[in-house]
Order: structure tokens, then C-alpha cells, then sequence
């Protein structure tokens, strides 16, 4: 459809004020402008109206993106006119027209094909939307166009950015399995040896290999089969009042490095969200499903935890903003005895002091602008290793 430009429209005015004046002042010359601007006017509709916009896009992008790395749209323009086209000007919006792309298609004859790419923005997490692609003819003169609609929509979800971050340490806990009542969740202690390996970042000091390690004048450790896999729960803290917009930042990637460690280990681990909403479908796609909500979760609902689980869990990692000095308590309840209960705070000077007991052994990571999250998680989990020998002993909180 074939519509006026702005400087179309303004012609147009500027043609009825040459008329008019030339009526009220007896100037020929004012009618003459003002019919060559009609005439002009009616030369730019035919134009555009005789050059169809008659084109087939096609547009290549990666659905799932992360923050932080760049994003690319490929575009597939061909003619589907029966005449050579002219130059055409593309705009492919982004975020609901929040931002658009926009580009010029050169002169093409039927069956011609133009490419052309843009980057697609991920400083921010979320679900967004690409499209829909118009193509605009316009007149050489500018004066009037015609745009049609040439590609749908698309969606792209931003992940929150996932760390490369050691995996939690074992453990279990009392009545972990009815087989081991006793099982207290040291990583593969008392089960049937497998094969070595080369040591990992990360790995028990004590499963050290040193005849394999003076052999092969490289560190060797012994890899264990463990019958059972203690599962872990990991809450991601929703609470508005406890969190500013960096903070909740940092905690989503938190939950997202984390839960993605431990899937990378094949450790079962469940999110959920402190109201008690569970994040992700078990399965095979359970990592991706668990990113696909983290992508676009705010903080909402009450400011208080909502009972979690209904059973205890062997290892349970609490990733929070502001903790009061009553929370701390209430999360150890949902910890079995002899289990693992990991605080992670993100939010700068909220990095709460748990009391060391025989209930449970409790692991505290304390993120801040100047210890981001991944340097804080793994100088933590390495401390708590290197203390796995005192049971009952919390592990110091990093300086």
C-alpha cells in the first residue's frame, strides 16, 4: 500500500499554499509551482505503486543465546518480481521495535538473491522477539513509499551467563540410602575402586594415587563407583526485598553455574525458587529447560521462604541476597544431619556467620564486586576440601 512521505505531505501543504496564494494575489506564477508540485506528487504514487515490493527473506539465528556473547542474524533477501527492482530500504526489529536493524537491498532482478547480518544485542537476559522484516520502496524523490511485510517473527532467549565453576563437593548426610544409614557423603569413601585418572582441580587430596603419581611423574587420583549419588537442591532466592538489581544478577548466574557444574557431573540436582516453585523438567533437557526460566525470572512474591521440600536434603545450596539472622536457621532445617548446607551471597556486606555444629556443615560463599562469583565459589570449594578430614568442623569463610 502506497502512502506519503513526510516530506511528501509537507509538498502537498506547500502545493495548496502556492494555490491559494496564487488565487488571492492574481499570480500565475504561485498556480504554476503549485501544479508542478501536484504533478510531481502524482508521478511519485505511480512510482511506487509500479514497483511492487515482491521479495522472499529468509532469516538465520541461534534461538538460545548467552549474556555477554554476541549474537549474529543472517538475512536471505530474493526478488520475486518479474521486473528488475530498485533500491529498497529493510528494517528487521528486535525487542518489539525497541531497536531495529536497518539496512538498504541493492537493485535486483527476478531470482536474485542479497545478504547482509546484523549482531543481535545480549547485555541483558531474557525471552525477546526478531521481526518482523518490512521492505520500503520509495520514490527517488523521497515523496512517497510503499511497504509490505516480507518475514515473520522469531524468538531468542538470552541465557544468564553460566560460569565455569567446580562442582559441589559430596555429600550425603544421615539416612541418605536405606542400604547406608550411615553414609556421611565424603566423595566415593568406601566403595569399590574403578580406574585412575589425572587429578582435576578440585578433586580429594586424599584419593591421591602416589605409586601411579611417582610412576607417571604426573598427579594420579583414584576414581571410585559410588553406588548412590547424593542429589542436591539448589534454591534460588525471588525475595524483592533482599536483593538489588546487581545482586539478583549475580544470583541468577549463581544458580545457573552451579546447576550447570553439577549436570556436567551427572549429579542429580534439582531448582527451586525460595516461594518453592521448581525451576526445569526432569529429562533429557532438564540444563536447558532450567536456563529457559532463568532467562526471564524477576524478583516476586512474599518476603519470606516458603517451605521448600518436604524431605531433607543431603546437600542443599542456598544462593541469597540479604539474609536476616533468623534465615540462617531456617535453612539448615531443610539440610539432613551430616549434610552440606552451601550459603551464597551476592548481595556486598550481607555475607552471614554461621555457627559451626554437629547438625550440619556449613560452606559459605560471599560474592562482592571485588571477589566476583566464580573466584569466590571455587576458593571455597577448594577450602572446604582441603578441610573435608574435620567433619564436623565449618569451613572457613573466605577472606
Amino acid at each position: 500500500m502506497s502512502s506519503l512521505t513526510r516530506r511528501g505531505w509537507a509538498l502537498f501543504g506547500a502545493a495548496i499554499g502556492l494555490y491559494i496564494g496564487g488565487r488571492l494575489l492574481g499570480l500565475v506564477q504561485l498556480a504554476i509551482l503549485a501544479a508542478g508540485a501536484a504533478l510531481l506528487l502524482i508521478g511519485s504514487i505511480v512510482f511506487v505503486r509500479f514497483h511492487s515490493v515482491a521479495l522472499d527473506a529468509h532469516r538465520s539465528v541461534s534461538e538460545r543465546l548467552q549474556v555477554g556473547v554476541d549474537g549474529r542474524v543472517d538475512l536471505q533477501v530474493t526478488s520475486t518480481a518479474t521486473r528488475a527492482t530498485p533500491t529498497l530500504a529493510a528494517a528487521d526489529s528486535f525487542d518489539r521495535g525497541r531497536r531495529t536493524a536497518r539496512f538498504l537491498v541493492p537493485p535486483l532482478r527476478p531470482g536474485d538473491t542479497a545478504r547482509a547480518a546484523y549482531r543481535v544485542p545480549t547485555e541483558r537476559r531474557g525471552r525477546f522477539v526478531i521481526g518482523p522484516m518490512r521492505a520500503t520502496l520509495t520514490d527517488p524523490f523521497g515523496l512517497a513509499q510503499a511497504s509490505a511485510r516480507v518475514l515473520g517473527t522469531d524468538e531468542v532467549i538470552v541465557y544468564p551467563k553460566v560460569h565455569e565453576v567446580f562442582a559441589l563437593p559430596e555429600a550425603g548426610g544421615e539416612d541418605l540410602d536405606r542400604d547406608t544409614p550411615k553414609l556421611r557423603g565424603q566423595p566415593d569413601s568406601g566403595n569399590e575402586f574403578l580406574t585412575l585418572r589425572e587429578y582435576a582441580p578440585g578433586d580429594d587430596l586424599r584419593r591421591v594415587h602416589w605409586r601411579s603419581t611417582a610412576r607417571r611423574d604426573t598427579l594420579m587420583v583414584r576414581q571410585e563407583e559410588s553406588r548412590r549419588r547424593a542429589p542436591v537442591l539448589v534454591m534460588l532466592d525471588v525475595r524483592p526485598n533482599a536483593h538489588d538489581r546487581e545482586s539478583f544478577e549475580t544470583a541468577v548466574e549463581a544458580a545457573a553455574s552451579i546447576v550447570h557444574a553439577l549436570d556436567r557431573e551427572s549429579r542429580p540436582v534439582e531448582l527451586i525458587t525460595s516461594l518453592g516453585k521448581v525451576l526445569g523438567t526432569p529429562g533429557r533437557r532438564h540444563i536447558a529447560s532450567v536456563l529457559d526460566e532463568l532467562a526471564v525470572i524477576e524478583p516476586h512474591g512474599p518476603d519470606r521462604f516458603a517451605m521448600l521440600n518436604p524431605r531433607r536434603s543431603a546437600s542443599f545450596v542456598a544462593i541469597i541476597g540479604t539474609l536476616r539472622p533468623e534465615d540462617g536457621g531456617a535453612l539448615g532445617m531443610f539440610v539432613r544431619r551430616g549434610g552440606l548446607l552451601t550459603l551464597v551471597t551476592t548481595r556486598a556486606g550481607t555475607a552471614p556467620v554461621v555457627p559451626p555444629g554437629r547438625r550440619v556443615r556449613p560452606m559459605v560463599v560471599a560474592a562482592s564486586p571485588e571477589r566476583p562469583f566464580p573466584n569466590a565459589w571455587n576458593e571455597a570449594v577448594l577450602l572446604w576440601q582441603r578441610t573435608a578430614r574435620q567433619p564436623h568442623l565449618a569451613s572457613p569463610s573466605p577472606r
